[in-house]
């Protein structure tokens, strides 16, 4: 499979030249995986570290020295027809404040969402702003696209047959619409219409 490398350049000064002799001052690292359980459920597993690189004054004037910030360890079973949250655990490594524990109450409020159009917003509403924990909650959403693409695959594990047509199409909630590819008149689903008139023509 040839891999094209693009580049988006929007000025005549090249970021990443610049940033040749940079020093980081602060990372956000998120980890996401997916393994397989029983019954066609995944359990997803994420991770978020923020780490600071530099002493600094936080708001109150106190120093604050380099070092992790944030640490947080979330697991979610998740269930297929429809796909959705099961159980939900997680885990306050490393927090600023020892008040941030008191958040983990709102991952009960996570059984029984379902993985849809609109998720990263429920979840908002559900754990977001002076409900919860902005850390936690961001990186709730970030595994919504690993929820899908975890389960997708393992549902990919064995081939499936051909729908009759793209309205047949299981996965299309997921897909269709998801980005420029994937729109009505884009590329992935022309490829499919293809396939399935190919397969119909055998």
């Amino acid at each position: 499979e040839c891999i094209q490398i693009t580049l988006y350049r929007k000025n005549l000064f090249m970021l990443d030249k610049i940033l040749e002799n940079k020093v980081k001052i602060h990372t956000r690292d998120i980890q996401l995986a997916t393994y397989t359980h029983k019954d066609s459920r995944v359990i997803v597993h994420g991770v978020l570290k923020d780490r600071r690189y530099i002493r600094v004054f936080d708001v109150t004037g106190a120093v604050k020295e380099p070092g992790i910030i944030h640490n947080m360890d979330v697991k979610l079973l998740i269930k297929s027809d429809p796909l959705m949250i099961e159980d939900a655990e997680a885990k306050m490594l490393h927090v600023p404040m020892n008040e941030c524990h008191t958040t983990l109450d709102t991952m009960e409020k996570l059984i029984g969402v379902e993985i849809k159009s609109g998720f990263s917003k429920n979840i908002r509403n559900l754990m977001g702003g002076e409900k919860g924990c902005t850390h936690l909650c961001q990186l709730v959403i970030a595994m919504g696209q690993e929820i899908v693409h975890g389960w997708l695959t393992q549902k990919r594990k064995n081939k499936s047959s051909m729908p009759k047509n793209i309205d047949y199409f299981t996965e299309k909630e997921f897909l269709i619409d998801s980005c420029r590819m994937w729109t009505r008149q884009g590329p992935k689903v022309k490829q499919l219409e293809q396939a399935i008139k190919t397969r119909q023509s055998i």
